[in-house]
């Protein structure tokens, strides 16, 4: 489900082109961060761990640019709701998962407004592209509009 690397990213983009009914979601960790921010500081950060694991650069890169650029009607918003208690995850045998789910449009909107593209396409990523994937009404409702405020 989870698209974390260039080659599953290729594939879908490639099966999309080929007419195929192949769709995936992106976790804002992995538009986010990249593997180093497993250890950063030389220390383990568990609150970073999650399955699929954190990838290169170039793979969030890549991921970064197709969902940011609007490439692919078939990638959407895929949030990481693994709420595991504090002792779960700081431990030797750590829980997966990062839980962004209370965070994820400040943290999508960071990593969209991170490029050249800025938040354009967020709004497909987020709200349409996984509801016509699935062939659900998208929610017109308008106390469903969110605004996105920049602070310093």
């Amino acid at each position: 489900e989870h698209v974390t690397t260039e080659d599953t990213l290729n594939f879908v983009l490639d099966a999309e082109k080929q007419g195929a009914n192949v769709g995936a979601t992106i976790t804002p960790q992995h538009l986010l961060f990249n593997r180093c921010a497993l250890f950063a500081g030389n220390r383990m950060r568990p609150h970073n761990f999650c399955l699929p694991i954190l990838k290169r650069e170039r793979h969030r890169k890549a991921l970064l640019e197709a969902v940011a650029s609007g490439t692919s009607k078939r990638l959407f918003l895929g949030t990481d709701s693994a709420p595991h208690p504090i002792g779960a995850k700081e431990s030797a045998c750590g829980c997966a998962g990062c839980y962004t789910a209370p965070h994820a449009m400040s943290l999508y909107a960071k990593a969209f407004d991170s490029t050249p593209y800025g938040v354009t396409h967020l709004r497909a990523f987020a709200c349409e592209n996984g509801a016509d994937f699935y062939g659900l009404p998208r929610n017109l409702e308008s106390d469903g509009v969110m605004t996105l405020e920049r602070t310093p």
